[in-house]
Formats: C-alpha cells, structure tokens, sequence
C-alpha cells in the first residue's frame, strides 16, 4: 500500500508541472457540497454494509472543491471539508473523540470517462474515478496527534444540467495508514467518504460570440459559423469568405464558390441549358431518357428513343414507332397497326383467340363450331326437396353430356307449383335446384360450370288448377347456356 500512495504522489506531482500545456474547454471548476463520513460500514463484510451505514456530517455546505482540466481524460483537483462526528457512535467503535469536528482535505487525480473516447466530451452524463493524498484532521481522547495521512481512491459522477452547471456526487474509501490508538482493536483507521452538491465550470473564452471558442477559432474577432471554425460565409455556400472567388453568389467547393445553378457539373458560363442539369456531351442539357437526343429535340422525351425517329421508341423494330403501334412488343405489319397474323386468318393476333389456329371472324379467330343445346327435367314429390328416384338416370345422363362437352355450362332452374305462400315456394324452388347441383357435384361436375337459378310459382309449366298440372311444375329444369 506505500508503494501504491507513493506512485499516486509521484505522478500528481509530475501531472501538475504540465498543466499550462495541457488544455480544454471551461479548464476550472468549483465545487459546493454537502460531506458525510461513515465510519461504520468499513468493519463490515460486503453483504452486511448496506445494514450498516451510518452517516455523520454538517448542513450545507460543509465542502468545497476545485477543478482543474488538464486534457480530456485527466481532471486534477482539490477538496477540503468538515463533519461533525458523535461521541456515542466512535466511542462504540473504540474511537473515542475529544472533539466532534473532522475535517478532511486531499488533492486528486481523476479519469473522465467523457472524453471523446468512451462518451462525447459534451455528454451531460460525466463519470469518473479518482486517485489522491490528502490528511485528516481528528481529536482522539489521550492521543497527542490530531492530523493523519490518508490515500484516497474514489469514483464520482457530473449531472450537467446546462452547459456550466451540473450536480456533482462522489464516493471514496479513505485509508489512513499508521493510525494507532491503544484502545482501538484496529490497527488501521479508514472510513467511506461522501460528497453530493452543486458544480460550476468557467474558463471558456469567445470574443466575437459565435459559439466557437477562441482557441479553435480561425477567425476571433469576426462572427462566423462554428462549422466553418469561426469564419464568415455570406453566400451561405459552406465556403469561408476568405476562400471564396464568389463571396456574394453560393456557389460550390468545386468551383471555388462559384455558382452552378443547375447542379450537373457545369458552370454556368459553358452550359447551354443553366436552369436544367444535363450532360456534357449534350452540351449540358438534359436528356432524360439517355437515348443521345436531347430533351429539346426528343419528340419523346419520357422514354429511350431512336434518333432516326427524333428520339420516339420502336421496340419491336418493325419500323412503327411505339406510340403508334398496337404491338409495340412483337413485329407486325402496317396492314394490322403493328400486330402480326400468325396463324393467316385475317385476324390479328391480339384479338385473335386461336393465334395459331386458322379460324373465323364470327368465332372470334377460333374455328367455327356448332352450338350444342341440351335439355332435362327432372320431378319433385309435394313439398319435396329430393327428386323422385326414377329420375336419377336422367341426372346421371347430365353427368355424362357435360363430361363429353367440357365447355358447356348449364343452368338449374328451379319451379314449384302455386300451393302455398310466394315465399315458401320461392325457397322450396332453391332447395330444388341446390339438389340438383350437389348430386352433379358429387358426380365431379365442377360447381363452377353450374348456374342455379330459381323461380318459386312464377313460372309454371302447366295450369296449377289441377293435380296433373301441379305435379308437372314441381321441377327443376336443367338447359344449356344460351
């Protein structure tokens, strides 16, 4: 432990001797704090000494510190303070007192983890840890020494609440080596050290009032911009106004301040379109398509062109330019607006549904085909929704005609005879067709080539006044498609 407060000396000592080359920004602080000491804690084991705390002190303020800067990582600075201890508690302690009053004072060397390494030097959260030697002063009963060496090792942290004043709290383990008084059973005295108050910096020096500090200024006495060091810039052009061939017009770097107004590289004086960025070779004028026409002479400036069609695209190179062609993608001819006729039938291949099939006019392109037209009934008992049994042979007869023509689509229509009310007929005549269409489903009739319709009594098949003709208008009707 000699050693150790030997070399902390030793380089306090050899720290101090640079402090004039060794700067940074608001270099001094003061410090006004409330202090305690805790004689208790120490005596005990690490889980016990939050039980065991005891703090003796003064009201505020009962400490004062400096600071002083040296660069950023190393902070020096001095403390010194007074608590009032009480008789009962040291003497319980075997520390009898002959006076309550302590007083402590050291010298510190501090590492600031706000240094531009860990956390940004302007960080409001400023923690450190300490190093120092300093003496403490107390009275012991029958004891002729009063003033005792001690070695300090610490940890604090800085609140900066604006950009000079802050809240300041420390906490260190005070060790006074040769510490000997015959009624105490420790041959050694220590004790915690705590202080917690209010922190101000000065020292900071700006004598034009830009925000940029003298010492960093290149430009003191005039009111410049902090990220041009201080200068002036009155273009606002990001260029100092000593290095500005065109201090009164922004400009750009490149140009040395000088202006380019529509930002493509060329200035002003050697474009021939100034108010519109274009390209070089284009003499700065802009082609937005990047076809080699400029916008100026491009009859189709939103897309790339070729320049024997003054800048208009033809992508099928069919000699039709796009915007004129109905098959901008696929050669043609002129005879169908650019649309080829592959399988030769007249028709072109965008409206042909057969492309490659000779077909007819009438038939949209595809051959010509005969209309298949089918027609079946089946019948229903009174009130009922399932047909008669003798009908399933014409259902399954359905199931064969559409599995024979794949693209005939049938409607289900369903009837019912005028015995009861519109509305109960109306849902019997649905429930009639739903049977149908989940029987030809079943069967593996896809419910999409299916369409259900139905009619309750509205639309008999024979007169209702008789049994023989109610009988017939119970029904569901099964058509193809017209």
């Amino acid at each position: 432990m000699k050693k150790f407060t030997l070399l902390a000396l030793i380089a306090l000592i050899a720290i101090s001797f640079n402090l004039r080359a060794q700067n940074t920004d608001y270099r001094w602080a003061i410090g006004i704090n409330w202090q305690y000491e805790d004689f208790d804690v120490v005596h005990y084991k690490f889980p016990e000494q939050f039980q065991y705390t005891k703090w003796q002190g003064y009201s505020f303020p009962s400490a004062i510190s400096v600071n002083r800067s040296l660069n950023p990582s190393f902070n020096v600075f001095g403390q010194v303070g007074i608590s009032k201890l009480e008789y009962d508690r040291m003497s319980s302690l075997k520390q009898p007192l002959s006076s309550e009053n302590f007083w402590t004072g050291d010298l510190n060397l501090a590492y600031k983890f706000a240094n531009g390494y860990m956390l940004k030097e302007s960080c409001w959260f400023d923690p450190y840890i300490y190093l120092g030697l300093g003496a403490s002063g107390i009275k012991d009963l029958g004891a002729d020494k009063t003033t005792y060496f001690k070695q300090v090792t610490g940890v604090g942290v800085n609140f900066w609440l604006t950009e000079k004043v802050g809240l300041n709290f420390q906490a260190a383990y005070d060790f006074m080596p040769g510490r000997d008084i015959a009624t105490t059973a420790y041959k050694y005295d220590t004790y915690m050290h705590y202080t917690f108050g209010v922190k101000v910096r000065f020292g900071q020096k700006d004598t034009d009032g830009d925000g940029v500090k003298d010492k960093v200024d290149a430009c003191p006495e005039t009111p410049g911009k902090v990220e041009l060091a201080g200068c002036p810039d009155k273009d606002n052009d990001g260029i100092a106004d000593k290095d500005d061939a065109c201090p009164d017009v922004a400009g750009k770097p490149e140009f040395k301040g000088c202006p380019d107004t529509d930002g493509d590289g060329i200035i002003d004086s050697q474009d021939a379109c100034p108010n519109a960025a274009g390209k070089a070779e284009l003499n700065g004028c802009p082609d937005k398509d990047n076809d080699g026409v400029a916008d100026k002479d491009d009859k189709c400036p939103d897309v790339a062109g070729k320049k024997e069609f003054a800048g208009c695209p033809d992508r099928d190179g069919d000699g039709i330019i796009d915007s004129e062609d109905a098959c901008p993608d696929v050669k043609g001819t002129a005879q169908f607006k650019g649309c080829p006729d592959t399988d030769g039938d007249g028709i072109a291949d965008n409206v042909d549904k057969c492309p490659e099939v000779f077909g007819v006019a009438s038939n949209f392109g595809c051959p010509e085909v005969k209309k298949f037209e089918y027609f079946k009934v089946v019948y229903f008992g009174i009130n009922k929704s399932i047909a008669f049994t003798k009908y399933t042979k014409d259902l399954d007869e359905v199931v064969t005609i559409m599995n024979d023509h794949a693209d005939v689509t049938i409607n289900i229509e369903g009837h019912a005879d005028e015995i009861g009310t519109a509305d109960y007929n109306l849902k019997l005549s649905e429930k009639r067709a739903d049977y149908v269409i989940k029987y030809l489903v079943k069967k593996g009739i896809a419910k999409d080539r299916l369409v259900k319709k139905f009619y309750g009594k509205a639309n008999p098949a024979a007169d209702n006044k008789t049994s023989a003709g109610r009988a017939l208008n119970r029904r569901v009707e099964i058509k193809t498609v017209k």
